[in-house]
């Protein structure tokens, strides 16, 4: 872990010294005003405006797809801006837990760690404080929140402050002789199939108060009935504005069809491997995010990869997608994703297309890649990057399984 820092620091000095040999102090210094977006500005704007930008990124169906026909202003980033994103992604990367367990977790399912720090995330939950002057054990307070948890179906975890230490845990993942002196209830306002109604909250907020009076504590709630509904509604939006996919496609340019035995030794070549719903997928090893950077398909999505078939099987296409909010600094993600199509396209005969099948050029990817780099920009202001664990939690990966 020493190793790791100090390889990071000696990455910032050498970036700093770059940086300010290049550019007089005084400019990297002087405030300058955000570079325009095309997306609205949640914190700021009660009813944002949906941009332009994401307005032609959707499709016919639910999903939402970036698209490379988009007219957009050419943008040239200024050395100084790399060098400052650069030094932002190295911090973010030094200060992010790693995710040592990504590859054990069931698909889908975001699911607490045991050993670990385990408290709620203020950003997305709405959470009942339950202090206590004694300490309550462990199946005292379980006993009664089993009772009736069940009635709620939105993500829920009773937290506990562990007796005369600093770390809180979840109850469910401790010993039964385990004691508390403070708890905390909290449920998540939004998940990928909505938000958090009126009802459900009302029977949440009965359930704290049932615990506090059985366990005779106090209850302190950081938002009212109110807000928290309002803030269900503000995230809603959020995630309604940045739940898109990124895709490419690899298409025959000479032959009509792939066949499958190719298909696969140009997966592999490439790194990817076969897995969960019969797609082949990029493992994320190391980075925050994602369990996968990116994943292959069947372009005729009913069909997919049947490993007792590669001699007979054959399609017409096959499609790269990554789900941008899912993804750690997915502008990079992108790229990575940009260059396997490529080698896949050369390897197989083939040639890349956009989402709407038109042909995908150098100036297409260029302004896909400007999408996604406006999406990260918004998630980040909005205090919820791209690839966290809070936006994990919002967007489940459950584009990508």
């Amino acid at each position: 872990m020493n190793l790791q820092y100090a390889l990071i620091f000696i990455g910032i000095v050498i970036i700093a010294v770059v940086a300010l040999s290049a550019y007089d102090m005084s400019r990297l210094r002087r405030p300058r005003p955000r570079p325009k977006v095309h997306l609205g500005t949640f914190p700021e704007d009660d009813t944002p405006v949906r941009s332009s930008l994401l307005n032609a990124s959707r499709d016919e169906g639910s999903e939402k797809v970036l698209r490379s026909d988009i007219e957009i202003a050419p943008r040239e980033p200024e050395r100084e801006d790399i060098l400052l994103r650069e030094l932002r992604q190295m911090e973010e990367v030094a200060t992010m837990p790693l995710d040592l367990t990504a590859g054990l977790r069931r698909p889908g399912r975001f699911e607490a760690t045991p050993g670990r720090q385990y408290l709620s995330d203020e950003k997305i939950d709405f959470v009942i404080h339950l202090p206590g002057d004694q300490p309550v054990a462990r199946d005292s307070a379980l006993g009664i929140y089993k009772q009736h948890e069940y009635k709620l179906n939105k993500a829920r975890h009773l937290y506990g402050l562990h007796h005369g230490t600093s770390h809180w845990s979840d109850l469910q993942l401790d010993r039964s002789s385990t004691k508390y002196d403070d708890l905390m209830l909290a449920i998540q306002l939004v998940d990928p199939k909505g938000p958090v109604d009126e009802s459900e909250l009302t029977v949440f907020t009965e359930i704290g108060l049932q615990l506090a009076d059985a366990l005779q504590r106090p209850t302190k709630l950081p938002l009212t009935f109110e807000q928290g509904l309002a803030r269900a509604a503000e995230l809603q939006s959020f995630c309604d504005t940045y739940d898109v996919i990124a895709g490419i496609h690899v298409v025959p340019d000479k032959e009509p069809v792939f066949p499958g035995r190719a298909i696969e030794m140009a997966a592999r070549h490439v790194g990817l491997e076969l897995g969960g719903m019969n797609l082949f997928h990029l493992k994320n090893e190391v980075a925050p995010g994602s369990r996968h950077l990116f994943s292959l398909a069947n372009i005729d999505d009913s069909v997919g990869f049947d490993p007792d078939s590669w001699d007979t099987f054959q399609t017409g296409g096959l499609t790269l997608f990554m789900s941008v909010p899912c993804a750690f600094q997915p502008a990079v993600v992108f790229k990575r994703m940009v260059t396997t199509a490529k080698e896949m396209a050369e390897t197989l005969g083939g040639k890349l297309q956009d989402q709407n099948r038109r042909p995908l050029t150098d100036k297409g990817i260029t302004v896909i890649h400007q999408q996604i780099e406006e999406i990260e920009e918004k998630m980040r202001v909005f205090g919820i990057p791209a690839g966290s664990e809070t936006a994990l939690k919002l967007f489940k990966e459950a584009t990508i399984l």
